[in-house]
């Protein structure tokens, strides 16, 4: 998938948007791989316009957050749904519960959406670290198909979870493949060993790019540069600025050392 929060969703105008859909549905129609796209926006109407783009491109599955401005009074949480399935009844929804949307999710809030709309919904991105919280989504929702993010790929799989919205698979593709696959075998302990070593390294390197103030992309794009696995300029678009260059020139240094039996 694409055009999440690493891939700058919140800096691609719409013909922009309508220029990547269209690649994007061309190079997946030669994959037997589910193909799905990132339309969180500042409104409803941005996030019908990207579906219905992509749609037309032949992508049906969405990742969709709340409407990042403000948040959402109570009732136009259930109000945002009905209109997105109205305008778009074939479009399938993955709710990314970030709590930049402002309205976090929870186990009952899952239920009901999912007996709302049990066509539309077909999954989540849980960024939990908690796992009694992600117990809660899984466990309320057990029709729909649960996906982690790095921190918790390992715990949440052994809960019922189905794998992971990977931004490490950018950076060393084989090494996340074997983390899902040893989950799927039920092989726990060497996961476990494999995913400490993920989180070592997040908290240890990555840190400091954090404590610099990047997030998201920006970061993203840091990471992409680490293994060249992926081509990428490194720009992202202003006010977001890349992290600068002895900060990522320490990053690469550190990577090299410490994934060198990857490489």
């Amino acid at each position: 998938y694409t055009t999440g929060s690493d891939g700058e969703f919140y800096a691609i105008e719409r013909d922009e948007f309508e220029q990547l859909a269209n690649t994007f549905g061309r190079a997946m129609e030669k994959t037997e791989m589910g193909a799905a796209m990132g339309v969180t926006w500042s409104h409803t109407q941005g996030v019908i316009d990207r579906m219905k783009i992509a749609l037309d491109h032949g992508v049906h599955a969405f990742h969709i957050a709340f409407p990042f401005w403000m948040p959402l009074a109570p009732g136009d949480v259930w109000r945002f749904w009905e209109d997105l399935a109205a305008a778009a009844p074939e479009a399938r929804w993955i709710h990314y519960n970030t709590p930049r949307g402002h309205r976090v999710f929870h186990g009952p809030d899952y239920a009901r959406l999912a007996a709302d709309f049990p066509e539309q919904f077909i999954g989540t991105k849980l960024p939990f670290n908690g796992l009694m919280e992600i117990v809660d989504c899984i466990e309320s929702a057990p029709k729909v198909s649960h996906f982690m993010v790095e921190y918790t790929t390992v715990i949440g799989m052994m809960v019922g979870a189905r794998g992971t919205y990977s931004y490490w698979a950018n950076t060393l593709p084989h090494w996340t493949r074997r983390l899902t696959d040893l989950c799927w075998k039920k092989k726990w302990e060497e996961a476990m060993a494999m995913q400490k070593r993920l989180l070592v390294w997040e908290n240890r390197h990555t840190k400091p790019l954090r404590d610099a103030g990047h997030l998201h992309g920006v970061i993203g794009k840091a990471r992409g540069e680490l293994s060249g696995f992926l081509e990428d300029t490194g720009c992202t678009r202003p006010p977001y600025y890349p992290v600068d260059e002895k900060l990522r020139e320490e990053y690469q240094k550190a990577f090299k050392e410490y994934w060198k039996d990857e490489l």
